[in-house]
């Protein structure tokens, strides 16, 4: 469901959709993998989450970067937008929580 979900917005990336598009794709191969119960299943998903932790790790180092940004660019009195690298701070440190939980719940299947 969250990958037909996403198909819309991936849609909207222009050029670079077809590239976006690859994720909600291989999300609804994976859940129809995981919902007929196929062998090897867990195998996908930790690579799929291993390969999430990386992007969630892109995701908290640009988030304070940003935030690191923000507070030079207050300093010498703008800043407007300085508290925007709390949105993928905390939206990296999520997917990472569910993503370390994913990993450990599927470590021992085949």
């Amino acid at each position: 469901m969250i990958a037909v979900a996403l198909m819309p917005l991936t849609l909207a990336g222009g050029l670079v959709a077809p590239l976006l598009l690859a994720g909600p794709i291989w999300g609804a191969v994976l859940g129809v993998r995981m919902w007929q119960r196929r062998p090897n299943v867990g195998r996908a998903l930790r690579r799929t989450h291993a390969a999430f932790l990386v992007i969630d790790a892109l995701l908290i180092w640009y988030g304070m970067w940003a935030l690191r940004a923000g507070a030079e660019s207050a300093a010498r009195g703008g800043g407007l937008l300085s508290g925007i690298g709390v949105i993928p701070l905390a939206l990296g440190c999520g997917l990472a929580l569910f993503s370390v939980v994913v990993l450990l719940m599927t470590w021992r299947q085949p």
